[in-house]
């Protein structure tokens, strides 16, 4: 059976709502954009696929000419603020049938959004079209290889069966069915295969998180390259730059 959208993440998820929690996302996007996508020193059009209330959007929007934020969920967009309507184009629409012309986009967002939707072979299928050759997303989402569930913090949620996994949820009272689907770090690389990828996963570990985690964050700042990518497929959440190839 076809899988329909969750349409109650924003109600569910207080970190969507939090404030604090948002701004900090967007402080690690606008790092890595800043250093690893050169449209942002032209004028450009992004895109934020999963936008939800648009806090993470509106933030990113001085960076570009134009900046749009689509959403499925109407909670989420009833949420946001005229500050954020007044900087952001907001759509509301469905991230596996992007309304948008083929080749119009020069960068899009999509952080933590691919586990939240139905077909995300189809998401990634609609990003790649609506973006312009050469072209850049910022991608993050989630590895299923790291035994907490990052939505609920349960530890091996994400590696039941569906029927188990929703009555772990209601056990616990941290809700009522999951539905969240992620991938480990080759079935994600699949995913995205027709982009090239530029993993900045270790980049946003040592230079963004770390230096924030006291004595243990300079102890792992030492250590080797190796032993980094040697862990890079058993991290908690994946961050890339993907391009679509010049034509």
């Amino acid at each position: 059976m076809r899988r329909s959208y969750q349409t109650n993440f924003y109600t569910l998820s207080q970190r969507v709502r939090d404030p604090s929690s948002r701004q900090e996302k967007a402080a690690k996007i606008i790092w890595a954009l800043t250093r690893y996508v050169d449209q942002i020193s032209s004028p450009a059009v992004c895109l934020d696929v999963g936008c939800s209330s648009g806090m993470i959007t509106a933030a990113l929007a001085s960076l570009f000419s134009a900046t749009v934020g689509l959403e499925y969920d109407t909670v989420a967009l009833q949420a946001v603020d005229e500050e954020a309507r007044a900087r952001v184009q907001f759509v509301r629409g469905d991230a596996m049938h992007l309304p948008f012309g083929d080749g119009v986009i020069d960068v899009v967002i999509c952080a933590q959004v691919y586990e939240h939707v139905p077909d995300d072979e189809k998401m990634f299928e609609e990003i790649y079209r609506v973006l312009k050759p050469g072209g850049a997303v910022f991608f993050s989402g989630p590895n299923w290889l790291f035994p907490i569930e990052p939505h609920y913090f349960l530890p091996f949620l994400h590696w039941l069966p569906d029927r188990f996994a929703s009555f772990y949820l209601r056990v616990s009272g941290r809700g009522t069915s999951y539905y969240e689907r992620s991938r480990h770090l080759w079935g994600l690389r699949r995913l995205a295969a027709r982009f090239a990828i530029r993993d900045i996963s270790i980049d946003i570990l040592r230079q963004w998180y770390l230096p924030r985690s006291g004595k243990v964050g300079r102890f792992l700042q030492r250590l080797p390259e190796g032993i980094w990518s040697v862990l890079l497929p058993l991290f908690p959440n994946f961050n890339w730059i993907l391009r679509k190839p010049l034509e």
